[in-house]
């Protein structure tokens, strides 16, 4: 295959890499779009759900320990996976068909062919946008600081600058069980 993935192994590495790049942006992207803050009122004695636009609906402190703890665990992970290449700790606290689990799955392909050195994510900022007994839905910002991604075969070396990621979360408590649901930037 020669002109979009290079015509070498270098090459197609590089383009490897930086498609991974792209997708990760990409996703910070799209989970940020088309989303509206909104509150949950009681309205004769019945929880409803109303899209109101506010700078914050609620605080972490609003949430119950458990779904706290879900999303920290998340941030974990990417660190982990950023610094291993497994995924295992993502997909633990995520349902199988959430869109966050992409990032996971570029840091196993990265790692066939490269390690990342250094960088790390954390949780910067988190706010309640609804929350009912069986779903809360988070409005975030996830800090990657700087990592530098060196191709193992060449040593060919490329730094990622950090990027602070503002995404929604979706979480479902199911029998007593936080899980990532959804995340959209």
């Amino acid at each position: 295959m020669r002109g979009l993935w290079g015509d070498s192994v270098e090459g197609r590495i590089v383009t490897l890499g930086g498609l991974l790049l792209i997708l990760s942006f990409g996703f910070a992207l799209i989970l940020g779009m088309g989303k509206h803050e909104g509150t949950l009122q009681v309205l004769g004695g019945k929880a409803t759900q109303h899209p109101i636009d506010l700078p914050s609906a609620g605080t972490m402190a609003d949430i119950p320990p458990d779904a706290n703890t879900i999303l920290v665990r998340y941030v974990d992970a990417l660190t982990t996976a950023l610094h291993t290449g497994s995924a295992t700790g993502i997909r633990a606290v995520s349902d199988p068909e959430c869109e966050c689990r992409l990032i996971g799955n570029n840091f196993e392909a990265i790692y066939k062919e490269a390690n990342l050195l250094g960088g790390d994510y954390s949780l910067k900022e988190a706010s309640v946008m609804r929350r009912s007994a069986s779903q809360i839905t988070l409005k975030v910002v996830i800090h990657m600081s700087d990592t530098t991604h060196i191709v193992r075969r060449t040593g060919a070396k490329a730094v990622w600058t950090g990027t602070d990621i503002n995404a929604y979360f979706t979480l479902v408590n199911r029998d007593s069980k936080w899980m990532i649901h959804n995340t959209s930037v």
